[in-house]
Order: structure tokens, then C-alpha cells, then sequence
């Protein structure tokens, strides 16, 4: 099975150092693709202010680094 995508939904909006409204995303689950099927792995349910209309986004999966890992891996235990 591979995770093809990350699932996420608006939650808000916020307004960024230049005053500019962005939206804000919270990521709730993956998209698998598993043979000839997807699969849908939700992790969270979403609360948004208003109700959620049940909409969600699908975003490429982006390889992510953890810093912290990265210095620690040479910590011996």
C-alpha cells in the first residue's frame, strides 16, 4: 500500500506579517493506493467554526524532515 496523498481541510483563515488573510489547513488523513483501490486513512476529524461542510483537499505527499531527528541521531541510546 503507498500514500499517495495528504488529505486536508480549511479550518480558517489568519492574517500573515504583511497583513495579508491566508487560509489555514489542518491535515486529517492520507489517500492510499493499494493495487487497484484507494483507501482513505482519516486521522482527525475536523472542527470548524460553523460546522464542517465535508469538503476536504488532496495535496501531493511532500517529503518532510524533522530537524530535531536529524540532531539527535547521533545520540547513542
Amino acid at each position: 500500500m503507498k500514500r499517495i496523498k495528504e488529505i486536508s481541510v480549511i479550518t480558517g483563515t489568519y492574517k500573515n506579517r504583511d497583513g495579508q488573510e491566508k487560509k489555514r489547513y489542518l491535515t486529517i488523513g492520507s489517500l492510499f493506493e493499494d493495487g487497484e483501490y484507494l483507501k482513505v486513512k482519516l486521522d482527525a476529524t475536523p472542527l470548524v467554526k460553523g460546522g464542517w461542510d465535508g469538503w476536504a483537499n488532496c495535496y501531493d505527499v511532500e517529503e518532510k524532515t524533522n530537524k530535531q531527528e536529524d540532531r539527535n541521531d547521533d545520540i547513542p541510546f
